[in-house]
């Protein structure tokens, strides 16, 4: 068959999307076909002028005769309507919209045109009409598809398809282990990584070989060369070894083992001991709890009977004031009109009185305006001779009561009341009142939280040191570095009191020289529980008595 010459075109691609008719739309033409213009087939002859489209001059595609009698594309026709002086590209005619119709001849005719398959440089010399073009190229033996492998992505010819199956390296193959289906470029991770019946060499090199993936940590608790402690290392016993080196360590140490199981039983009859004291401990507190709770019913019972006569007195009481009212008010309207009549008079008379008094005082006195400017000076001075008296009292209060060695001892009384007021928020901690290292040195005071505070809250009495804004703090070396001492004293003879000392942290603020009144607060939350202190010779008399001593440091105030 004669072959004509190649039809290319390099149309432009429209501005935007343009859908083309039924008729002659092709499957899949995109991969080989421009979105706009005309065919660009390889046609077995050159295609008649009346089948070229007058704008790109290719083969028609989906055709549309103007008014002026000439054929164009859609998608060409939409591209001249789209300028601003539409022109048909032949006779410069006007191009109107409303002219164009669709030639459904010339489509059937330029559908029925030979072409040459697409795929004729790889090997194809099939012609076919431009229509089924596709349609062969669905089953052409040298169109080029993909591998159907995942994640292959590999195009071949259809004829070397089979043949690329059988060596792609993403193709599926089934483990000789475990009979997994596995990709062919995974097969060795898999074995190395992932496959339970991949066989293994035993870690320790024993004589089985060959163990599967799955059995082997089975296998190594029972491998004869696998390391293992001694049966006694719970007791302290170091040796390690395999099994038959174990088993002759066990038969050679029976005196250290021995010795180790004595120490371990020495040690659990202390543990006993103390466990047994601890129990004592806890059921004399349940005694005195329960005898507490017994003592709070028998009381709660008898206030509850005083409750209940005292209801009772007051509900006859009310009664009787009822009656009382009911009795005055008859009395009151029976004697209100002659009552009136004195009252008026009596008020009368009074009020003749009054002024007859105050003429004389106005004539005594003259002009009493000096007198009341005179006395509202005396008093504003009174009052401010007042205030001043009460700074200089709390000033010799203070003075009386503060310490000047480092040395504070505070006494709290009413504990009970006041652990019940901290409880119940009112009055959550105490302040001590202030004592010094020595007349100009460090101004310092304690705090205490009788109901404990942070992690000590209900459990606890927390103790505090606190760092305060003194007189001659600029004289002072900051921060502040010497040991606190803080200690609950013990009223009993046997004098055991309960201390904690520490070291101040100078990168605390709590250390620092205070800006404000005071700084914040810095010590013990856990320093004694109530269980311990409560029922002990620590309270006495509701009273408890908290010392602060601080250490000297070697350094002196000014």
């Amino acid at each position: 068959m004669a072959q004509g010459p190649t039809t290319l075109c390099s149309f432009p691609p429209a501005p935007g999307p343009v859908s083309r008719g039924a008729e002659c739309a092709i499957p899949s033409e995109s991969a080989v076909e421009p979105l706009v213009g005309g065919y660009t087939c390889d046609f077995t002859s050159p295609p008649e002028p009346r089948y070229l489209c007058g704008s790109c001059h290719l083969a028609l595609r989906d055709p549309h005769q103007t008014g002026c009698g000439h054929r164009l594309c859609l998608t060409c026709a939409k591209v001249i309507l789209s300028a601003p002086s539409p022109a048909c590209p032949e006779c410069a005619s006007p191009l109107a919209e409303h002219e164009l119709y669709r030639d459904a001849c010339c489509t059937r005719e330029v559908l029925g045109l030979l072409v040459f398959c697409s795929n004729r440089a790889a090997g194809c010399e099939d012609t076919v009409a431009l229509r089924h073009l596709e349609t062969h190229r669905a089953k052409c033996p040298h169109e080029r598809v993909l591998c159907d492998f995942p994640r292959c992505g590999t195009s071949v010819q259809r004829t070397q398809l089979a043949t690329h199956r059988t060596s792609c390296p993403h193709r599926a193959e089934f483990c000789k282990y475990c009979s997994a289906a596995v990709t062919c470029s995974l097969l060795e991770r898999h074995h190395k990584e992932e496959c339970a019946q991949y066989p293994l060499p035993c870690p320790n090199n024993c004589e089985e070989h060959g163990i599967p993936r799955a059995e082997l940590s089975q296998h190594m608790s029972a491998c004869a060369m696998s390391t293992k402690l001694c049966g006694f290392h719970m007791l302290g016993c170091t040796f390690k070894g395999t099994s038959e080196s174990v088993r002759e360590h066990e038969e050679a140490a029976v005196r250290s083992h021995f010795t180790l199981v004595i120490s371990r039983n020495s040690e659990l009859e202390l543990q006993c001991a103390r466990l047994q004291c601890s129990i004592e401990d806890h059921t004399n507190m349940s005694e005195m709890l329960t005898q507490r709770v017994a003592q709070l019913e028998q009381d709660l019972s008898h206030w509850s009977k005083l409750t209940g006569s005292n209801n009772t007195r007051l509900g006859s009481t009310l009664e009787m004031l009822t009656q009382h009212n009911e009795q005055l008010q008859s009395l009151h309207v029976a004697q209100r009109a002659p009552q009136r009549d004195a009252d008026t008079a009596a008020l009368r008379r009074d009020m003749a009185t009054l002024r007859e008094r105050l003429r004389a005082l106005e004539g005594a006195l003259g002009n009493p305006s000096p007198c009341e400017e005179r006395c509202h000076t005396h008093e504003q001075r009174l009052t401010m001779h007042d205030a001043l008296l009460d700074t200089a009292e709390r000033r010799l209060q203070v003075l009386e009561t503060a310490g000047y060695s480092g040395k504070l001892v505070w006494k709290i009384r009413d504990y009970a009341r006041r652990k019940q007021e901290a409880a119940s928020g009112r009055t959550l901690s105490l302040y001590s009142q202030p004592f010094y290292t020595s007349p100009f040195g460090y101004k310092m005071c304690a705090r205490a939280y009788l109901n404990g505070d942070g992690v000590g809250r209900n459990t606890h009495l927390s103790l505090f040191f606190v760092v305060m804004r003194g007189e001659y703090d600029a004289l002072l070396e900051w921060p502040f570095r010497r040991r606190v001492t803080l200690s609950l004293l013990d009223q009993g003879a046997a004098r055991r009191h309960l201390s904690d000392t520490f070291t101040p942290d100078p990168a605390s603020g709590s250390f620092r020289r205070p800006d404000g009144d005071m700084n914040v607060a810095s010590g013990c939350p856990l320093f004694v529980s109530h269980v311990a202190l409560e029922g002990s010779s620590y309270l006495v008399d509701d009273t408890v008595f908290v010392r602060v001593v601080v250490d000297p440091g070697g350094a002196s105030d000014p």
